[in-house]
């Protein structure tokens, strides 16, 4: 498939110039592509570079193997032509052209094939929503957004090649498929988890995933491109390098006046699409545009970081500094003065830092307690990430009027645990091999100050760059890094304790309920309703633990603030970030942002990124 597919026909004809042809999911202009591997990405783009002769041979081959015909020019299999279902997308550049233009390559070479032109929103039922052997379609010719510049991107096989991380069922069914690529399943694994500790053992291993990622073949790649943001002379706002309006935007948005930023204002955005998926903090629509809603606007950046636009790197913004501890070994660099960078000979892990979580006691288990270790007569790890949280950390207003909590991270912390242990009552097997991908290399983490807070975190996880290296704990939920806080995600927990509710698609499927969304439709209803017991018990999530940090009087006020903001607004998307959501017109696709008011920081305080470094 990857020989028949002319890239640059593809960007040099349909997209006007305006792209790369792409072969892997290195970004084209990025550090992996442009400066570490650019002699490893070459010998592969040679290798797979258009020649239609080539694949038609590889096709035939393969056919022939499973029993199947030419005949007269058109395959044939147990007597029926053979008919593959393109799902191609109709609103996003260069499609729908290039879905017609592979789809017309196959059938030059013998296949018959069925075209459903979809928009985004029409397709991802199909695509995401069914299991692949359902037999709804056999290709789907999309896309995929980079929300900034990765100075690492060597987690992309692990995430778009294997079961780990995305819990749908085009890729979790991948995992009985990997039990024949383990060399190239375990690369992936280790590239993400960071089990390597030279550059070198890195280049290798980078080499086996680029080859084994084509071979493999469950996507490819095939352009990259120069998207055009338009917006009007008098505004302004900070594009990521890399994701154009991603994280950044909602900060730093204005209008100006012969160059000089005027308050007020406002702005009418028009999306490609929005509300495709529904929206909720735990695993809700990843949609590139419902994210630039729900993650970058209403939250506070990712997890107590801004990503700089212009390298990618992570400024603090809710963290005050941080310091990381990395063995002396390791090829890790420090650029921003926000992080001190430590270079040591070993890195103990203390014996009551937490290190799992028990679901049916809802108890921390200790690295002492836990018998990952009991053959350890001391527990190190590569990496110790100490983060000191600002003083008015607590005095951080919440859009429904509460302020932030020591629950609020320690909520963060026990649902990631929580969702991967089948004794939970919230137990998603969908999230499993993610988790435990990560928690073979997680050592532990332990609060060692609530007010002002700091956190230590220890792993083997590391990355090159020192910001990078520092594990915030701010609360945050799903593999997108949407922020939440202990009482709107409680009410969700409760709806799916009950199997009322689920916070996933694929768990909604299985069990037949309504994938559950915060801000529209049925969901609305049933949250409501553990809304009212919840404050009716003045209840507490995960009381064994969280009783400890939490009182029944600051419980009820959070849940008389809940009430109030859905009696107000509708919905119980509540966030901390410079805009709050104001109303959802699921019907219209239509969402009103309004300005937080109570929003602490200065509205200038990232505009430095519109000069570039």
């Amino acid at each position: 498939m990857n020989w028949i597919i002319d890239r640059n026909y593809i960007v040099n004809e349909l997209l006007g110039g305006l792209g790369y042809p792409k072969w892997t999911q290195f970004m084209t202009t990025g550090p992996e592509h442009r400066d570490r591997y650019p002699e490893l990405v070459e010998e592969v783009e040679e290798y797979y570079s258009y020649d239609l002769e080539r694949g038609e041979e590889v096709i035939t081959e393969e056919m022939q193997d499973v029993g199947a015909e030419l005949v007269d020019g058109t395959w044939y299999y147990e007597g029926e032509e053979v008919e593959i279902t393109f799902l191609i997308r109709s609103d996003l550049d260069p499609y729908p052209e290039a879905g017609d233009y592979f789809a017309n390559q196959l059938e030059d070479l013998g296949f018959k094939t069925e075209r459903l032109y979809r928009t985004g929103t029409e397709a991802s039922p199909i695509w995401l929503g069914t299991h692949p052997r359902e037999g709804k379609w056999q290709v789907y010719t999309g896309g995929w957004s980079q929300p900034s510049i990765f100075r690492d991107e060597t987690h992309s096989w692990n995430q778009f090649n294997t079961h780990r991380i995305m819990g749908v069922p085009v890729y979790t069914y991948l995992e009985e498929y990997l039990e024949d690529w383990s060399e190239f399943d375990e690369t992936a694994r280790k590239l993400a988890y960071k089990e390597f500790s030279t550059m070198e053992e890195r280049r290798e291993l980078v080499e086996t995933a680029l080859w084994g990622a084509r071979e493999f073949s469950n996507d490819i790649w095939h352009i990259e491109t120069a998207g055009v943001i338009p917006y009007r002379e008098e505004l302004e706002l900070v594009l990521d390098q890399a994701g154009g309006m991603s994280s950044q935007w909602p900060h730093t948005i204005h209008f100006q006046e012969d160059g000089e930023p005027q308050p007020g204002g406002t702005v009418n955005l028009e999306l490609p699409n929005i509300m495709v998926d529904p929206w909720n903090p735990v695993g809700g629509s990843s949609f590139t545009y419902d994210m630039l809603v729900t993650r970058d606007t209403l939250g506070d950046g990712y997890a107590g970081y801004m990503v700089d636009a212009n390298t990618g790197l992570y400024r603090a913004h809710r963290l005050d500094h941080a310091e990381v501890y990395v063995d002396k070994d390791l090829p890790v660099e420090s650029t921003l003065d926000w992080v001190e960078l430590n270079k040591v000979d070993k890195i103990k892990v203390p014996e009551n830092a937490w290190s799992d979580w028990d679901a049916e006691t809802q108890e921390w288990i200790t690295v002492g307690e836990d018998e990952r270790f009991e053959d350890e007569e001391e527990v190190t790890a590569l990496r110790k990430s100490v983060v000191y949280y600002p003083l008015d950390l607590w005095e951080l207003p919440l859009h429904d009027g509460s302020t932030a909590s020591i629950a609020d991270f320690l909520m963060g912390m026990i649902v990631f645990f929580d969702r991967a242990k089948e004794e939970s009552s919230i137990y998603d097997e969908g999230v499993v091999a993610g988790f435990e991908g990560w928690h073979d290399n997680f050592k532990g983490v332990k609060i060692i100050s609530e007010n002002p807070l700091v956190i230590e975190t220890y792993s083997d996880q590391w990355y090159l760059d020192a910001e990078q290296n520092v594990s915030a704990w701010f609360p945050t939920y799903g593999t997108y890094d949407w922020v939440g806080f202990w009482h709107m995600i409680t009410v969700g927990v409760m709806a799916e304790e009950d199997n009322a509710l689920a916070f996933t698609e694929d768990k909604a499927d299985k069990l037949g309920v309504e994938w559950m969304d915060y801000t529209k439709g049925p969901s609305l209803d049933t949250l409501e309703e553990y809304l009212t017991e919840a404050k009716e018990e003045a209840y507490i999530p995960y009381e064994p633990t969280l009783g400890d940090y939490l009182t029944e009087d600051e419980a009820m006020v959070r849940w008389n603030n809940l009430e109030d903001w859905y009696e107000d607004k509708g919905h119980f998307w509540v966030g901390s970030g410079p805009l709050y959501l104001e109303e959802a017109y699921a019907v219209e696709e239509v969402v009103e942002l309004k300005r937080f008011e109570d929003y602490p920081d200065p509205s200038d305080q990232w505009l430095f990124m519109l000069e570039g470094e």
